[in-house]
């Protein structure tokens, strides 16, 4: 459509170009067939030509439109800081009071005795947010993972 659209508007700009210039001889017409108007539609059509700067903004408007209709197809669940399936409510937690000289690995320990510790004192950490600082402090809430 936008090529139809684009042919036509060239077409027009021929036929005001030869109307203006009826006295010189163009190219258009010399080598045209004979009998034929450069704008009918019997004749060879040009081919479309883009500058630079309109090769980019075609090349952007299709990333555009690629990405957008990405995001809306894959949703919010694909974005980096997406719920991820640990934290998410179905699974059972059990929250515990930290008590003077309790550590996350005596914590681990007694959630899932028959998992490695290792794993289980990551689990605590990823459901507490305690990223940058594993301590715990007497007083403190933890949520601890369910067997």
């Amino acid at each position: 459509m936008i090529k139809q659209l684009f042919e036509v508007v060239l077409a027009f700009s021929r036929r005001l170009l030869v109307e203006h210039r009826t006295d010189v001889r163009s190219k258009m017409h010399s080598t045209s067939r004979r009998g034929e108007m450069s704008g009918s539609p019997r004749s060879d059509p040009a081919p479309i030509r883009l500058t630079r700067r309109g090769r980019a903004v075609v090349i952007c408007f299709a990333a555009t439109v690629t990405l957008v209709s990405l995001w809306l197809n894959v949703g919010p669940g694909a974005l980096a800081g997406g719920r991820d399936s640990r934290d998410t409510p179905s699974r059972a937690t059990r929250t515990v009071v930290v008590e003077p000289g309790d550590t996350l690995w005596d914590f681990a320990a007694d959630a899932d005795p028959d998992t490695d510790p290792r794993l289980v004192v990551q689990r605590i950490i990823d459901l507490n947010g305690l990223g940058g600082d594993p301590t715990v402090v007497p007083g403190q809430e933890l949520r601890l993972p369910a067997r």
